[in-house]
C-alpha cells in the first residue's frame, strides 16, 4: 500500500523489526486492574484500543475499531503522537473514513488490510488449518490480508508475528473466561465502553465463543510454527497463571452460541459471501 500522507505506512515496513523479542499484547478486560502501572516499562507492548488508558507509554497502539480511536484521539492528546498499527478499513467503515479519522495522527500509522471472519466471511466459521496457513504466510512476510472472528486481538497477533515476535504474551484479553465482578473492561474504561456499545458483552456466548475459538486456533498455530504463546489469566508476580478452557466449557459455549438465520441469508452466504471471502483469504 502507498499513501500520500508522510506518516502513513504499510505495516510490512515493520517486518522483522522485533525479531526474536517477546511481545506483550494488552487487552482491556477487568483483570487489567491488577497490573502495576509500570508493568510494560521494560517490555515491548502493544495496547488494544482502550488499554491505552492504562498503559499510554506502550511501544505501539493497535486499532481496528473506529469508535475507540475517535474517543482516544479526542480525549487522550498523546494518542495522536505515538506509533499506531491500524486496520484498513476499520470494522464497519470504509478505507476513506478510516484514513480521514487517522489523519489527525501526527505519529506514524502502519496500516494492514482487514477482511473480517476469514476464511469464509461468516462469523464463527473458524478454521484451524486455515489459521495455521495464514500464520505461516505472515511469518514469511507474504500475507496481505488478515481477519478476525470478533476481536482486535486476532489481527494484532498477526502484526506481532510479522514484526518477528519470538514469544507472544497476551494479558487483559480473556474473552470472558477470566472476568469477575460483572464488568467487561477494567474499571477506568468500563463505563466508556458501555456508553459506546450497550449490550456488547462477553457474557453472551454468541459473542464470546467465536472469539475464544479463534484465539485458541492462533495459539496452536503459533506454537506449531515455533513461537511460544502465553495467554496470561491475570497479574501475579511470577506471571504463571494462564487462561484455560476445558473441553466441557467449550462444548457448552458451542451449544449456547448457535444461531439461526433465514433462508435468504444462508443463500447469500453460499452463493456470494463465502466464495468471495475464500478468494480474499488467500491473499
Amino acid at each position: 500500500m502507498k499513501f500520500s500522507k508522510h506518516n502513513f505506512h504499510d505495516v510490512h515496513e515493520l517486518a522483522g523489526t522485533l525479531k526474536g523479542k517477546p511481545v506483550w499484547i494488552v487487552g482491556s478486560d477487568p483483570t487489567l486492574d491488577s497490573y502495576p502501572a509500570d508493568f510494560l516499562d521494560d517490555k515491548i507492548g502493544i495496547t488494544l484500543h482502550l488499554a491505552h488508558v492504562k498503559f499510554p507509554n506502550a511501544t505501539y497502539r493497535y486499532s481496528s475499531e473506529y469508535d475507540r480511536s475517535k474517543f482516544l484521539l479526542a480525549e487522550k492528546s498523546e494518542y495522536a503522537e505515538l506509533p499506531l498499527i491500524a486496520s484498513l478499513p476499520m470494522y464497519g467503515k470504509t478505507a476513506a473514513e478510516t484514513k480521514a479519522l487517522l489523519g489527525a495522527s501526527r505519529g506514524d500509522v502502519y496500516f494492514h488490510r482487514m477482511y473480517s471472519y476469514l476464511p469464509t466471511g461468516v462469523r464463527g466459521e473458524v478454521s484451524g488449518p486455515y489459521t495455521d496457513w495464514k500464520v505461516a504466510k505472515t511469518l514469511q512476510g507474504k500475507a496481505r490480508v488478515w481477519g478476525s472472528h470478533g476481536s482486535c486481538l486476532h489481527t494484532c497477533l498477526y502484526a506481532a508475528l510479522l514484526m518477528g515476535a519470538g514469544e507472544i504474551h497476551v494479558i487483559g484479553s480473556g474473552h470472558g473466561l477470566a472476568n469477575s465482578g460483572g464488568l467487561d473492561h477494567f474499571a477506568a474504561v468500563d463505563g466508556i465502553h458501555q456508553h459506546m456499545r450497550t449490550g456488547d458483552t462477553f457474557t453472551n456466548p454468541k459473542i464470546a465463543f467465536p472469539v475464544i475459538e479463534q484465539t485458541l486456533a492462533l495459539k496452536a498455530a503459533c506454537e506449531k510454527a515455533g513461537v511460544p504463546f502465553y495467554w496470561h489469566e491475570r497479574y501475579t508476580p511470577d506471571m504463571d497463571q494462564y487462561v484455560t478452557a476445558s473441553d466441557e466449557i467449550l462444548a457448552d459455549l458451542r451449544v449456547r452460541a448457535r444461531r439461526t438465520f433465514p433462508l435468504w441469508r444462508r443463500a447469500y452466504w453460499a452463493l456470494l459471501k463465502r466464495p468471495l471471502a475464500r478468494l480474499i483469504s488467500r491473499l
